[in-house]
This record gives structure tokens, C-alpha cells and sequence, in this order.
């Protein structure tokens, strides 16, 4: 892939792994992703969706406007109620197959009934934009957490990432480049200068992710200048 572009694709390959444009998206949303045996009114609690990265977290469950209550997450060990609605969440005690949807059982008030709860890893986007006229070589690497022991980080391979431009309405998206098996993102574009970045949704066990944006731009030069 690196060779069919030529060498400027080398230089931002290289220049990918500097995480100097980098961020990731931490934020907790609320997922609607959930079933009952009876209505979402009666499964409904919080939070019902954990974005666990390296650092152990306390979270606190609650389930609302209810005197008597119980949340149960077997595959988590979460039993959660009353005077023990706090369970710290441990990286190490996980392992990456845990993330993703796990079943929930809610007791409100003598009265059972189903839900969901969704356990998502951090990931993190690089970007390197490199401009060579008339194109402009747009580059990165995604990575996301890992639980357990060993590496923090491992390169999330077949992502769909969305190269994205500023504009006076917003942001809008150009192209999507699809990660190889290092995690790397790498293509052209012929555009004009811009404000980019790079950006990932969330899927069944990663949350969404954004770049931090690439404001300034590398000329490229055959010497290496």
C-alpha cells in the first residue's frame, strides 16, 4: 500500500506514530440499546454504558424513582442496590472479549425485568497531513486500550475512518480511509489547504473517537528537507 503512493506515503507513515494530533473520545452516552420483559420505563437505569480504559473506575449505579432496587451484571460481577450502588471496575480483572453488551437484571419494587449493559475500550486517533501539490497525503494510526496484563495499546485493524474538513457550517466529511492490520490509515486528497482531522463512531466494543485537529501541514520534499 506504502509503495504504490511513493515516497511521500513513506514519510507519512513515519510520521503517523508521532502523537502529536492525537485525542480520544472518553465521553460516557447513554445507550438505547436496551431490552425488558416489561417497558424501558421499569428496566430503566444508569449508567448503561462504560468506557473503561487503563485506570481503574468507580461508578455509581441508580435506578430512578425507585424505594427498593437491584442491578445485576453477572459477567462484570455488578450487584449493585441500595447502600452499595458503587462498584469499581478494575482493567486488569477484564479481558478485551469483555467488551461489548452484557445482560441485566433490574428489580424495582418486587418487580423483575431485562436489560442491557455495554462495556466499551478507549481508542485513540493520530493525524499527519502532508502536502505535496497538488494532493495532500493524509495519514494516522488507531489504537485502543487493552484490559489484562501485557501491552496498553493495540493497533485496531478494518476501521472505518472519516477524514474530515472544517467549513464555516461545520465539520465534513471527504473520504474514508479503512485501517490495515497496524492500524494505519493512509491515502490522498486533492483539496486545498485545510482544518482537518479524523474520526471513528463507536461500534459494539470501542467508543467513538475523534483526532485532534491537524491545523498545520508538512511540505514534502524528494531531498528530505
Amino acid at each position: 500500500m506504502f509503495r504504490r503512493l511513493g515516497g511521500v506515503t513513506a514519510l507519512v507513515a513515519g510520521l503517523a506514530f508521532t502523537p502529536l494530533t492525537s485525542g480520544s473520545a472518553h465521553a460516557t452516552p447513554s445507550d438505547s440499546e436496551s431490552g425488558s420483559l416489561r417497558t424501558a420505563a421499569t428496566c430503566a437505569y444508569t449508567p448503561s454504558t462504560l468506557v473503561l480504559g487503563a485506570d481503574p473506575r468507580s461508578v455509581k449505579f441508580v435506578v430512578p424513582d425507585a424505594a427498593d432496587w437491584r442491578v445485576r451484571i453477572p459477567d462484570l460481577a455488578v450487584d449493585s442496590r441500595p447502600g452499595f450502588q458503587v462498584k469499581h471496575f478494575e482493567p486488569k480483572d477484564y479481558k478485551n472479549a469483555d467488551a461489548g453488551l452484557h445482560p441485566v437484571t433490574i428489580s424495582r419494587d418486587g418487580v423483575s425485568c431485562a436489560a442491557k449493559f455495554r462495556l466499551l475500550r478507549p481508542s485513540m486517533l493520530t493525524l499527519v497531513v502532508v502536502h505535496n501539490h497538488p494532493y495532500r497525503y493524509i495519514g494516522g494510526q488507531l489504537v485502543r486500550t487493552n484490559y489484562g496484563t501485557g501491552a496498553a495499546r493495540s493497533p485496531m485493524p478494518g476501521a472505518r475512518v472519516a477524514i474530515q474538513y472544517l467549513t464555516k457550517d461545520g465539520w465534513v466529511t471527504a473520504k474514508y480511509f479503512t485501517t490495515n492490520k497496524k492500524g494505519i490509515f493512509i491515502g490522498k486528497l486533492k483539496a486545498p489547504k485545510r482544518t482537518w482531522r479524523a474520526a471513528i463512531e463507536r461500534t459494539s466494543t470501542t467508543a467513538a473517537s475523534v483526532s485532534h485537529s491537524a491545523k498545520t501541514e508538512r511540505e514534502y520534499s524528494d531531498t528530505g528537507q
